[in-house]
Parts: structure tokens; C-alpha cells; sequence
């Protein structure tokens, strides 16, 4: 009796591909897999809030001119729920990639 390897084969990966799916609720976004540094899904922790910029880390914010100040209650309650939010890299790090002066005007070039 001579076996049909093309049926046994694809059968083989059809289940593969179906272990590999069922892991892919690792916390990190929706395939699966972090690429790059700011790779996820959600809301960043980072950014603008209460025309203050949290750059990620630390207990400051801060002005369109950089003048850093202590969060407040508000502040902080906002920012460490947005991390525990964030569905990414877990590596807290400084960002200030959308820092441009206050939010919604451009800086000139």
C-alpha cells in the first residue's frame, strides 16, 4: 500500500499553523510579535495630555518648551493607566518623537 504524502503533509501543517495561532494573545499586538521599538496596539503611553507632554518615563511632564514639572494626581492616574493599556514592548523608554512644540501646531522647519 503506497501512502499519499501531498494529504499527510498538509494535514501536518493545517495543525501546525493552528498551534502557532492560538499563541498569538502574548500581550504584545495582534499577530503576535513586537518588531521594532514601538510595535503594539492601544493607546501609546506617551504623548500630549492636558497640553503636557509624558514622554514614557519618570514622574515629570512637560511644557511646549520642555520646562519639566511633577505630574499631578490627574496626570499620573491617566499615564500609568494608558501603560497598563499599552499592548507592546514592556521596555519603558523615553519618546519624544511626537513632541513638536504644543500639540496641534507645527513647528517651522
Amino acid at each position: 500500500m503506497r501512502l499519499a504524502w501531498k494529504p499527510l503533509i498538509g494535514a501536518a501543517l493545517l495543525g501546525a499553523a493552528a498551534t502557532l495561532g492560538a499563541c498569538t494573545g502574548g500581550g504584545y499586538g495582534r499577530s503576535g510579535v513586537a518588531v521594532g521599538y514601538n510595535s503594539g496596539w492601544g493607546n501609546p503611553y506617551w504623548g500630549w495630555y492636558d497640553n503636557y507632554y509624558y514622554p514614557g518615563t519618570g514622574a515629570y511632564v512637560y511644557d511646549r518648551y520642555r520646562h519639566r514639572r511633577a505630574w499631578n494626581d490627574v496626570q499620573r492616574g491617566y499615564w500609568l493607566q494608558r501603560r497598563n493599556d499599552w499592548r507592546g514592548e514592556r521596555r519603558w523608554r523615553n519618546n519624544w518623537r511626537d513632541f513638536r512644540g504644543r500639540p496641534g501646531i507645527r513647528r517651522p522647519r
